[in-house]
């Protein structure tokens, strides 16, 4: 025997004494779930002998079985490392008696076997592991971080309210309360201090979010329609989706009987491949919408929007035209679960396309013009072609065609309205397969011609036009070099001017009419100076006000000759690391925590985004949405990276992590080059978990200058805090002065700038002040806001006044 395989029973061994709650589950699941399907095959159903350990049995098959193990063994095991075993314990049992409980107390509220618009049809004998196994892994999120918590709900609810809703088995009723049951244990259980309300998420969470909710709407109603038994609140949404001219349903005509219609529409299943292909076309659209909003796009957007939109109005336009809808049906019960489920089914992809208009600002990638009209020219030219194919066709059919705009509308195909159907069974068979086929047809066109404009496959390397400059930005960088601000020009949402000669440029943000650089000009040094006048003129020939935010100011100093002031509005600090050392008594906490750091085993890691492991990867993207979602201010920019920024293979990360490779802390660093190499760095992103060790951040700098000392770097910056400085200005407080004071004022609470530039004279840096050089006192109102708006593009009035009283 091996060494291998003598270690496999140790590793299991291992795993059960870590995990024993999961492993015990895991063997009922398996004993259980094969008496289960022994009995089934033998007897024909599954005694109910099993008493209370009927919750651990999958008794649908071999599949399911296997499924339901898969599940205890990543999502209970996953609790159970997160909150224990005794926690796991109580919240498996606790939410399967909340869960199915409650749920058993529908058997009394639903009373008839033949209400086809009920959603409590089932009964409480339908046990299921997964009401368990849904139940902790919800009550175990409280004890996760801010990022995989949320995602745990979200995914969660959204998985069993899509089931809940679209397909209505009672096992998915018991799922729905173990979740809520499972929320609420789990804030009872955790006893750390936490924060309540709303939490903010960073753009690129939102985006995962809302991309998971619109792909789980595109899924929900296939689920509906392969179901047997399909009594969900939005099953008549479903219903409009798979019901077609190919396929029509029983009853649906303009004068025939709403309740024949109706119960037609809630018992459709799609019961052929063909049936469901048809059916699904419509859905391939928000599937490809809900990958293009993982990766941001704003036209991922607007095209879920109406999508949403045309399902709504379809499902109001099909059950609101049928007269009668309530006079035939039967019962009071009846009548309120059907209209509390026709409101539902138009409400809720309603309210999902309101949420996307809100937190449109969230998806910031926009598609290349090019894109969008080629999306456009091609849904336009093939639903021209696809019209005058029916209309040739009917043309053509031996019985004269009335009303011709039926049938411009039946090309909606899945989504057309039932009330469209009534004279289309008396149409040539020709004309009704073409008018079946064509709906689903320009339904898949619109999917694969949103491919690209959303970025669902392919993203858009050139969102925003300007990819050409930014690349012309980069070399001028790699060649001649920029200031503090350099690298930063690069970044996505700058906007670029170039000299003449081309050996310089200058990268802005435009608010209105004025244009704020990101820093000074960048390019060969005896090309700057000259830049900023030329840079100067070109706004002054556009109409704008050009402000230079946050240059030197040795350099601004050329720009006083012609009228030009200045204001203080950060502070450079920067050192060489080819003389670094941690003597001396200002370096004693920077050396404390350098040997501290050392004796507990913490190791600091240099490398690029590319290079670091995924695990590596995905405890920095949580420690960064932790980071985000403890401010309560939108997402900074401008001058101010994040995990997008540090993706890009110029920069460096610089990694904190103990014995088990556990992220404790990273720090990013920015490129800054002379004659094609790299001669310094500048700090940029810097974020830590709230259990790393006190002094992390300490130890990460003098790592970095450690490895830069090695590496024979020439500067280390450490960035300028944005709105801090240390010395008092000289000049006299004005407007704007006193706007930027306020907004640093503000923000010091939320991003602690002025204690970030104390904590970087930990390191004895030399301190060089930046300022902001603006051509005409009148416009420094504008200017103010101009640079507060290129910060916080997102900040809202509300926002921007609550915090404004906080300071005052």
């Amino acid at each position: 025997m091996s060494p291998q395989t003598r270690a496999l029973p140790e590793r299991a061994l291992r795993t059960v004494r870590r995990s024993p709650v999961t492993a015990v589950i895991v063997l009922l699941v398996l004993v259980t779930s094969v008496s289960a399907v022994v009995l089934r095959v033998q007897h024909g159903a599954v005694p109910s002998s099993f008493g209370p350990f009927r919750v651990f049995a999958a008794s649908t098959g071999v599949v399911a079985m296997l499924v339901t193990i898969a599940g205890v063994v990543v999502l209970v095991g996953a609790s159970e490392r997160l909150m224990g075993s005794w926690r796991t314990v109580v919240a498996f049992v606790v939410t399967t008696v909340v869960g199915t409980g409650v749920g058993a107390l529908t058997a009394f509220v639903d009373t008839d076997d033949r209400n086809v618009g009920g959603l409590l049809l089932g009964r409480a004998t339908s046990f299921d592991p997964w009401t368990a196994i849904v139940g902790t892994i919800v009550t175990a999120s409280a004890f996760a971080g801010t990022l995989w918590r949320r995602r745990i709900r979200v995914n969660a609810l959204a998985v069993v309210a899509a089931l809940l809703l679209y397909a209505g088995h009672v096992s998915d009723l018991y799922a729905v309360l173990a979740a809520g049951a499972g929320w609420v244990l789990g804030e009872l259980l955790r006893r750390t201090p936490k924060r309540t309300g709303w939490v903010r998420s960073s753009h690129r969470e939102t985006r995962v979010l809302l991309g998971t909710v619109v792909l789980v709407s595109a899924v929900g109603p296939v689920i509906a329609l392969v179901s047997r038994a399909r009594v969900g609140l939005l099953a008549p949404l479903a219903a409009v989706v798979g019901a077609g001219p190919v396929s029509p349903v029983r009853g649906c005509r303009a004068d025939g009987v709403a309740g024949e219609c109706l119960r037609g529409l809630l018992s459709f299943r799609a019961t052929d491949p063909w049936t469901l292909v048809l059916a699904v076309a419509p859905l391939l659209v928000l599937l490809v919408g809900g990958l293009g909003l993982f990766r941001g796009s704003r036209f991922a957007v607007w095209l879920v929007v109406v999508v949403d939109t045309v399902t709504a109005v379809a499902a109001a336009v099909t059950y609101g035209l049928v007269p009668g809808r309530v006079t035939a049906l039967h019962g009071f019960e009846d009548q309120f679960v059907v209209d509390v489920s026709i409101v539902a089914s138009v409400v809720v992809p309603v309210a999902t396309a309101v949420v996307l208009v809100i937190l449109r600002r969230s998806f910031t990638v926009l598609p290349s013009r090019r894109r969008v009209v080629g999306f456009a020219v091609t849904v336009g030219a093939s639903a021209l072609v696809l019209v005058t194919i029916v209309l040739v066709v009917a043309a053509s059919s031996p019985a004269r065609v009335e009303d011709p705009v039926r049938l411009a509308l039946a090309a909606l195909g899945p989504l057309a309205p039932v009330s469209f159907w009534d004279r289309l069974p008396s149409l040539d068979p020709a004309l009704r397969l073409v008018v079946g086929l064509i709906g689903p047809v320009l339904w898949v066109v619109v999917a694969l011609a949103a491919v690209r404009p959303t970025g669902a496959v392919e993203p858009d390397t050139d969102a925003d036009g300007s990819r050409a400059d930014r690349e012309r930005a980069r070399a001028l960088l790699l060649a001649g070099g920029g200031d503090t601000f350099g690298w930063m020009t690069t970044w996505q949402g700058n906007q670029y001017w170039f000299a003449a000669d081309g050996r310089a440029g200058v990268a802005f943000r435009r608010n209105g009419a004025v244009a704020v650089t990101v820093g000074g000009p960048f390019g060969w040094s005896d090309a700057r100076e000259r830049a900023l006048t030329d840079f100067a003129r070109w706004c002054d020939d556009n109409g704008w006000t050009a402000a230079f935010y946050g240059i030197e100011a040795d350099l601004a100093a050329h720009l006083a000759p012609q009228g030009w002031g200045t204001l203080p509005v950060a502070e450079d600090a920067d050192f060489d690391p080819r003389t670094w050392t941690t003597s001396g008594k200002k370096k004693q906490d920077v050396r404390t925590a350098v040997n501290k750091a050392r004796r507990e085993g913490i190791t600091a890691t240099w490398s690029s985004w590319q290079d670091l492991p995924v695990s590596t990867v995905r405890q920095i993207e949580a420690i960064s949405e932790e980071w985000v979602a403890e401010r309560e201010l939108p997402e900074m920019g401008f001058t101010l990276g994040g995990v997008d920024e540090m993706r890009d293979p110029a920069v460096r990360t610089l990694v904190a992590q103990d014995a088990e490779s556990t992220v404790l802390a990273v720090t990013s660093w920015l490129p800054s080059h002379r004659d094609g190499r790299v001669v310094g760095w500048t700090l940029d992103v810097m974020r830590r978990t709230e259990h790393a060790p006190n002094g992390v951040m300490e130890f990460l700098v003098a790592s970095a200058a450690e490895q830069m000392r090695d590496d024979g770097v020439e500067r280390l910056s450490l960035s300028a805090a944005p709105l801090a400085q240390v010395s008092a200005p000289d000049a006299p407080a004005d407007g704007v002065q006193n706007l930027l004071e306020l907004v640093g004022g503000v923000l010091e609470p939320v991003y602690g700038f002025r204690s970030l530039l104390r904590f970087k004279q930990k390191f004895g840096p030399e301190l060089h002040p930046l300022v902001l050089a603006y051509p005409d006192p009148v416009a420094l109102p504008s200017i103010g806001i101009a640079v507060v708006r290129a910060y916080l593009p997102d900040l809202s009035f509300r926002q921007a006044v609550a915090f404004a009283r906080g300071r005052g």
